[in-house]
């Protein structure tokens, strides 16, 4: 597998908004096509989408860098394709790619263990939205 920009794709929308879906709240058409025009846009953040060896699209990272430190936006992994190693080859894979020396990423309960697992450094930012307790992630190489 293997990450590649996603405006250098022909891996059709819906399928890019399906995989951006698993990692965005209420995620309706609108507001994922507006995530995809907004945040993604050129020269704004970046997202790139593994591929497999079939060609598929496995799953996506989206990050914004400023000099060798990057905050994850988003990640995620096609649900049938989960538990198998590729949000972390996708880690892997951007950290080698974009000479990153730290990393970073809020995140809730259901995946601050993805992180844990991966070596970043865990804090709780408490209940940022009522009834949600949200994570800040880090993760720093020398």
């Amino acid at each position: 597998m293997t990450l590649v920009k996603h405006s250098s794709l022909l891996i059709p929308i819906e399928q890019i908004k399906q995989l951006l879906s698993y990692a965005v709240g209420s995620a309706t058409d609108e507001k994922l096509s507006n995530i995809l025009e907004q945040v993604y846009s050129p020269g704004n953040s970046n997202l790139y989408v593994c591929i497999g060896k079939d060609g598929s699209a496995l799953g996506i990272i989206g990050f914004k860098k400023e000099g060798a430190s990057a905050e994850i936006l988003h990640v995620a992994v096609d649900e049938h394709k989960r538990k198998c190693g590729i949000g972390q080859a996708m880690i892997d894979e951007l950290l080698q790619l974009e000479n990153l020396t730290e990393l970073i990423a809020e995140t809730d309960p259901d995946a601050v263990e993805f992180y844990r697992r991966y070596g970043f450094e865990i804090q709780s930012l408490g209940e940022k939205y009522p009834g949600v307790e949200r994570f800040h992630c880090r993760l720093v190489f020398s």
